[in-house]
């Protein structure tokens, strides 16, 4: 900049220029806060978005299949931003809690799947297996979000999903292999592999990026990161759905007692949580995130898992319960906690727990 006395300087613009950068980034991370407060309204729909999207574009997306991991990875690490190590220690001291989760979603739902699929559909292993793998992936991270609506203990809800994250690859495979015990053949190894590339490694970095970063990370880039994470989310289930999309498009009439038993047995996953925590006399917010934690599914994980590795008509139940799994929780979170409920914005606006300085969104 030329002064009136001919002479040039930057002194007398770098504040201009730093004052503007830092208001533009401010209207930046506003404006994905905002974008993010939409997409979580609209996680009943979103992901069924991504199936019709699969569909429609069938082979024409089908290529970027390569791309799923890394997507995958992306999520799980952008939610593991609000997990602190030292708030799951605290929970983990008093574990009862934790222990009602992980035997009403790892034992409860699996065999409930188990014995309602083998009933209803006695001679096609693929659709029993497709079931049990359905209600054998780790809780979603997605519930820590319909937790903290609900008013739920934030911390817990993290901790269940970095505990059931961290058990996936050994858990998920084992129980798949023990219910099962069918002809479908069943690679452990690689299923266990994608599960720690996608969910247990970033989940470890995420989590261990916000201790060393002590919150900061969470606050800053969290929130920024939240939307994309979702759109990503959608891009996961669409490629997935992509690969498959003929088989669905030619729709076979079983496909209707499989849409009906999936969404019985998604309605059932939150009823027993509430009934677990209700028989071990869980209360108050703790029950809220026992109740999201053993009814949600990362489900879109289960998606990759029956579709590199089972049968294809396997990951019809899968589809289905990517269709109903985000609107059967807001019903029934609506029928079982709705005097508790709060909006998304005021979550946003730090009037909760949303994002705390040492426990955040995962």
């Amino acid at each position: 900049m030329k002064t009136k006395h001919g002479q040039f300087t930057l002194t007398a613009q770098y504040p201009r220029f730093r004052i503007g950068t830092m208001f533009h980034f401010q209207r930046a991370v506003t404006f994905l806060r905002r974008a993010n407060t939409v997409l979580e309204r609209g996680m009943p729909i979103l992901t069924p978005t991504g199936v019709v999207a699969g569909l429609v574009l069938g082979q024409r997306i089908s290529w970027m299949a390569g791309a799923i991991t890394w997507l995958f990875a992306f999520i799980t690490m952008s939610g593991a931003f609000g997990i602190n190590p030292r708030e799951f220690f605290r929970v983990v001291s008093k574990p009862k809690p934790l222990i009602v989760f992980f035997l009403g979603s790892h034992v409860g739902m699996p065999l409930t799947a188990w014995a309602v699929a083998s009933v209803f559909f006695p001679g096609d292993s693929a659709v029993v297996t497709g079931f049990v793998l359905l209600f054998s992936i780790p809780t979603a991270v997605v519930g820590y979000i319909w937790s903290s609506i609900y008013k739920g203990d934030g911390a817990l809800s993290l901790s269940m999903i970095l505990l059931d994250t961290i058990l996936a690859p050994l858990v998920t495979p084992m129980t798949v292999r023990i219910l099962t015990r069918t002809t479908v053949q069943i690679d452990t190894t690689g299923m266990m592999l994608s599960l720690i590339w996608m969910v247990v490694v970033p989940s470890i970095v995420g989590s261990m990026v916000n201790y060393l970063t002590k919150g900061r990370v969470n606050e800053h880039i969290g929130p920024a990161l939240k939307p994309f994470a979702k759109i990503a989310l959608l891009f996961v289930v669409a490629i997935n759905v992509s690969r498959i999309a003929q088989d669905i498009l030619d729709f076979d009439p079983s496909y209707v007692p499989i849409m009906l038993v999936g969404l019985l047995l998604a309605v059932g996953g939150f009823l027993l949580g509430k009934l677990g925590a209700k028989l071990f006399s869980i209360e108050g917010p703790r029950t809220v995130s026992v109740t999201f934690a053993t009814g949600l599914r990362n489900i879109s994980a289960a998606l990759v898992l029956a579709i590199s590795f089972f049968p294809p008509k396997a990951a019809i139940p899968v589809i289905f319960g990517i269709v109903f799994q985000q609107t059967v929780c807001a019903m029934t979170g609506q029928k079982l906690f709705g005097g508790k409920h709060r909006t998304a914005t005021n979550s946003e606006s730090g009037r909760n727990t949303e994002e705390p300085r040492k426990s955040a969104n995962g």
